[in-house]
């Protein structure tokens, strides 16, 4: 079964530092920007103001388009400036998408100059006065967390997946939506996420359309939170915070011939080392599915939905304990 992303890399509990942004920047209601241009119709009703920046470090030179999020017409068009902000005016009010492609950032993981390789995106509604739309990769997990599955494009539902991915990153104070990540110098916790997701990038030879529109299984998230810790900790040296990434922000597939009414809750307890880190791991199932009352290592299909977690790399002393219902936020496996 499919899950939503990262969902993906969206998220847990209910709740997903104005600063300058590395290397220049200003305050997103007085940003640059480069020209707009309205090109689309929809609700002619009063202009609203959209500003905000794209941040991978600072992404430079970006095509920036606002879209109608239940139609999906372009409304305007403009280009990010030297440090990432874009402001412009839109002739509409009512749930948009801000997509940003193309442009150049240095990224923080290489120093090198990179190309934005895949559009990011933020949801915003445009309410005929201002409103603040950054655009980062954590937004774009939040939207394809929330939208992958074709879902309707609203604000309020994407509000409620970056409240999540926000509170997975350990950002639970942060409004990823409307806060201006720090990413060089005395970076910001936004910031020290965003250099992780870089430097996770690096490490395991991912990009950035991997990392923000990837579906995982269980054993994938839970190697996920392996990788990602080492790489956060690697490139923000000196930091305690520590990650441990779980269903409630992200949903999981699993496999197995299911059908029943029957549910299984699993604990699996262990470590898991990688790159020179070992964390612990604890990680609860929900299957559902099974024949009733077969909860246990003697059902097969349970047995197969958890075949990958023996085999993730790296884990090492794994216990699991059975019981007929599930843990509060444990990873749901469905089985069909």
């Amino acid at each position: 079964m499919k899950n939503s992303v990262w969902a993906a890399l969206a998220a847990a509990s209910t709740a997903f530092i104005l600063a300058s942004c590395g290397g220049g920047g200003s305050d997103t209601t007085t940003a640059a920007s480069g020209s707009g241009t309205s090109t689309g119709t929809g609700t002619q009703a009063s202009s609203t103001t959209i500003s905000g920046s794209a941040v991978k470090g600072p992404v430079a030179n970006a095509t920036v388009t606002i879209k109608n999020a239940a139609t999906g017409a372009v409304l305007a068009t403009t280009t990010t400036n030297a440090v990432g902000a874009y402001t412009l005016n839109v002739p509409f009010t009512g749930d948009v998408i801000v997509e940003i492609s193309g442009g150049t950032y240095t990224d923080e993981a290489t120093g090198a100059t990179t190309n934005l390789s895949s559009p990011m995106k933020v949801v915003v509604n445009a309410n005929g006065s201002n409103v603040t739309g950054m655009v980062t990769p954590l937004t774009t997990m939040a939207y394809s967390s929330a939208f992958g599955g074709g879902a309707a494009v609203t604000s309020n539902a994407f509000n409620t997946s970056a409240a999540k991915i926000a509170s997975q990153f350990k950002l639970t104070n942060v409004n990823i939506v409307t806060t201006l990540p720090t990413v060089t110098g005395t970076t910001d916790a936004y910031g020290q996420v965003l250099r992780g997701v870089s430097k996770y990038m690096q490490t395991q030879g991912k990009t950035l359309d991997t990392v923000t529109n990837t579906t995982f299984t269980a054993d994938q998230l839970a190697a996920f939170s392996s990788a990602f810790n080492s790489a956060y900790a690697s490139i923000n040296p000196g930091s305690a915070v520590s990650f441990s990434f779980d269903s409630s922000g992200f949903n999981v597939t699993g496999t197995g011939a299911g059908g029943g009414t029957g549910t299984c809750g699993v604990n699996v307890q262990g470590t898991v080392t990688a790159q020179g880190f070992t964390v612990p791991l604890n990680i609860n199932y929900c299957i559902t599915g099974i024949a009733a009352g077969s909860c246990g290592t003697g059902n097969a299909s349970v047995s197969q939905a958890l075949a990958g977690q023996s085999g993730l790399a790296g884990a090492a002393n794994l216990n699991y304990t059975y019981a007929s219902t599930c843990a509060a936020g444990a990873f749901t496996v469905n089985l069909q």
